[in-house]
């Protein structure tokens, strides 16, 4: 059975795929397609990093997160990422570098993130979509990490980022 797409968005498309138990009845599965997205560790010269605070319309309130955006059809990860920088933090990188890639939520999509860090940043100013309601801020690594534990950082991909930053990246003791 090939893939029968129930909904196709602007960014991705619900489909509706065949899959087969251990017994071998086959069973339809509902599955999120996705181009794929991007998250962004932005670090200051001064060692902090700049989160944001996202009005999700998902959760209906603001939420604490690091910049991120789906990818267009065919757009490098790299070249999503600097684009969304800018887009959401008002900020231009001297390097954007990769530092792991995860699925979001493979119980229900495809989607695959892709996580850089962006060093040497320079204010340029905001660019965001007209239904972006984004308000970025700089934020010290130990106060990020006492979000993160405290609950007020609730937001997945930030989590996992700047929890493998601590772990594995420039915050390694």
């Amino acid at each position: 059975m090939k893939d029968e797409v129930l909904y196709q968005g602007a960014r991705w498309a619900l489909v509706a795929r065949e899959d087969h138990s251990r017994a071998g009845r086959s069973r339809r599965r509902e599955v999120v397609v996705h181009p794929g997205s991007v998250v962004l560790l932005p670090l200051l010269d001064d060692g902090r990093v700049v989160l944001i605070r996202n009005e999700r319309v998902s959760v209906g309130r603001a939420l604490i997160e690091l910049a991120a955006g789906t990818m267009a059809p065919n757009e490098p990860p790299l070249a999503c990422a600097q684009r969304e920088l800018i887009e959401e933090t008002g900020y231009e990188a001297r390097s954007v570098e990769p530092l792991l890639s995860f699925f979001i939520g493979p119980g229900v999509s495809d989607e695959r993130m892709h996580a850089f860090v962006a060093r040497g940043l320079t204010a340029v100013g905001q660019k965001l979509e007209d239904d972006e309601r984004i308000v970025p801020f700089a934020c010290a690594w130990d106060e990020c990490l006492a979000m993160v534990r405290d609950g007020r950082i609730e937001d997945s991909k930030s989590i996992a980022v700047l929890l493998y930053w601590a772990t594995y990246g420039g915050l390694r003791r």
